[in-house]
Order: structure tokens, then sequence, then C-alpha cells
């Protein structure tokens, strides 16, 4: 399996122990000496015989092994890179969030009239979080709750912010600086497997050339996924320019937490100003009832009365 590059039945695990176990020079020398009949060595030195007939064969398992290795990173690395920059070119692309700020934007300049913050052009999107801060004199009414209030009677489209904002929320905790260290470091392993490939013998750059260069665990494949973090960079930078915040200082790690506690909030102040709804209307059909039900009971009390007084007025008469 090891001279055809077989990894069918050879994980990653199985080639790095492998490449621990390989037999170091003394151990060569002892087993190439070997007289005696093999079938009376132990099994794991029968198998380092074995392994001795195959040319460059610690070579051969260095390039299985970082071909599976490649392929595993790039499986889980791919699906994280392609969330992030969905969920820039999300925020980048969404027509309600500017129309929700610049709501925001609004309201906070007018309850700051007057004051030296009453004329803003603009809040750090991490202000967004700051909304549930300022509270009514009723408890747990933030001015979330009145604002959400106001966007439900004249601007229903904006309680769809929270569709726009559902990706940016699944690319919250995504670390890309890690993510292209783990990357870069496996990049610069196959190339230097590569340069090894070009300096062995022509059999073994034809079994493994191929491998190194093409397919899921290849030099191509992790070249493609450094085109994407240059392309997530490039949103990062527009994302800045959009946002105003320094281009240098901006991370995305923080905008992406930023935008999924805030969609949230966003969603939680909506179901409570529905439950209060819904409670206020239960409470005035109670008060109708009980109105109801007094009015009802009022009308039984006068209604006996005056047929006691008939009654009397009757026997009275039948008297006299």
């Amino acid at each position: 399996m090891i001279q055809k590059g077989d990894r069918s039945k050879l994980d990653a695990e199985i080639l790095k122990q492998l490449l621990k176990l390989l037999p170091e020079d003394q151990e060569i020398n002892s087993l190439k000496s070997y007289k005696e009949e093999k079938s009376q060595l132990a099994n794991a030195d029968q198998f380092y015989l074995h392994l001795l007939e195959v040319p460059s064969y610690q070579l051969r398992i260095e390039c299985m092994l970082i071909c599976e290795e490649t392929k595993i990173l790039l499986e889980c690395l791919w699906p994280k890179a392609q969330a992030i920059r969905t969920a820039c070119e999300s925020i980048l692309t969404s027509h309600r969030l500017p129309v929700f700020c610049q709501l925001i934007l609004k309201v906070g300049n007018f309850l700051n009239y007057g004051r030296h913050t009453g004329d803003a052009g603009g809040f750090k999107i991490s202000a967004l979080l700051k909304l549930t801060e300022t509270k009514a004199n009723q408890n747990n009414i933030t001015l979330l709750h009145h604002i959400l209030e106001e966007v439900e009677k004249t601007h229903r489209d904006l309680l769809q912010l929270p569709r726009d904002l559902d990706v940016v929320s699944k690319a919250a905790g995504i670390h890309i600086d890690a993510m292209q260290a783990e990357a870069g470091a496996n990049l610069k392993k196959l190339l230097e497997i590569e340069k090894r490939l070009f300096l062995s013998t022509c059999d073994l750059k034809i079994q493994h050339g191929k491998s190194v260069q093409v397919g899921n665990g290849s030099l191509n494949a992790s070249k493609d996924l450094q085109k994407e973090f240059a392309t997530i960079e490039k949103k990062k930078e527009e994302l800045a320019d959009y946002l105003c915040e320094d281009q240098k200082k901006l991370s995305l790690e923080d905008v992406f937490s930023t935008m999924k506690t805030f969609r949230e909030i966003f969603l939680k102040t909506l179901q409570e100003n529905q439950e209060r709804k819904e409670q206020a209307a239960k409470s005035e059909k109670r008060k109708k009832q009980f109105k109801e039900e007094d009015a009802k009971r009022l009308k039984g009390e006068y209604g006996e009365c005056s047929t006691f007084n008939n009654s009397v007025f009757i026997s009275k008469s039948f008297v006299n």
C-alpha cells in the first residue's frame, strides 16, 4: 500500500504513528545484516524488512500524510471561510440594516436634543447593543421595545431584519486569524514536500506528484483557499469603510458577535412586545366581561325589587 501510495486504508492517524515508528539507522543496519531465517524475527522486524524494500519509503509516507492532512484541513476550513465571506456580503447588501440604523439615529438625536450628542451624524455598530440599556418608567420596558412598536406600525419590513443577520450569526465565533495561520503552516509543508519530490526519482514524482499538486488534498486546493482568504480581506476593508471603522482595527469576530447578540435581543424584544399585547388584550377582555357581569347582576337586583313591590301592591289591593 505504501509503495502504491494507496491511502484508502491508511488514515492520517495511522500514517502519523507509522512515521513515529520508523526504524532508526542502527536498527536498519542490524536488520540488513541479519542472515538467519527471517520468519524467526518478530512481526515488527519482519514489517521493517518489507518496508526497507520500498524505495524512499519515508518520503512516500510523508506525501501520503500531508495529502491526507490537507484534505481533512480543507474540509474543515472551506465552509468556515465561505461563512465569513457570506456574512460580510450579507451586512453589505442588507437594505434593512441601514434603514433601521437611520431610525435609531433619529430617535437618539431626538432624545439627546440640546446636548452635544443631539446632532450626531452616525454611531458605532456596537451601540445597537445599548438600546436595551435605556429603560422607561415601566418595569423591563426599554427603548428597543418602543422602537419595535413603532417599527411594527410604520416600518413593518424592518421586522424581517433578523433574517438578514441570520448568516452573520452563524459566522460568529469563527476566528479567521487562526484559520489563516493553520492553512499557511500546512501550505508551507506542502511546498517543502513538492521540493523534495522534485529532487526524487521519476517513479516517485509520477506516483505522488499529481496527488500533491491537484485534488482535494493538494497544493492547488490550498492555494484556492488562500485566494478565498484574500477575498475575505477585501470584504473586510469594504465593511470597515461601510461601518466607518478603521480598516486596520476592525475585527470581523467583534462585528459578527455584535450582530449575533443584536439579532437575539431584537427577536427577544419582539416576542416580549407580542406577549405584552396579548396580555393587554386578555386584560381588556376580562374587564369587559366583569362590566357585563356587573351590569347583569345590577339589572337582576333591580328586577327582583320591582317584582317584590308589585306583589305587595297586589296583596294590599285584595285585602282592601
